[in-house]
């Protein structure tokens, strides 16, 4: 996968990677607060998942519509640092640094 800063990308790939992280984060907090709960969780059909991560874009693209661009830039800073400073490793970030 091509590495870009992360003003080159698009509003569709910052999308996927919002969705791809919050899934990943989620998943990560079930298993740590009930490790016993995972397996018991049905893992959804790729149907499903399609349509959450429909919801979801649907949800970004409201969310977009309703900030201005330099509030939205903010949060995102904020949300990447807030999510590479929880990372396990300092050596494995989701965003690489400019």
């Amino acid at each position: 996968m091509e590495t870009k800063r992360v003003a080159d990308l698009t509003v569709e790939e910052l999308k996927a990677i919002i969705a791809e992280v919050v899934d990943m984060r989620l998943s990560y907090w079930i298993k740590l607060i009930n490790p016993k709960l995972s397996p018991v969780l049905p893992s959804p059909t790729p149907e499903e998942q399609m349509q959450k991560n429909l919801a979801l874009v649907e949800w970004l693209d409201k969310w977009a519509e309703e900030g201005d661009e330099e509030e939205q830039r903010e949060t995102f800073e904020y949300l990447q640092k807030a999510l590479d400073e929880n990372r396990l490793s300092s050596k494995r970030l989701l965003f690489q640094k400019q």
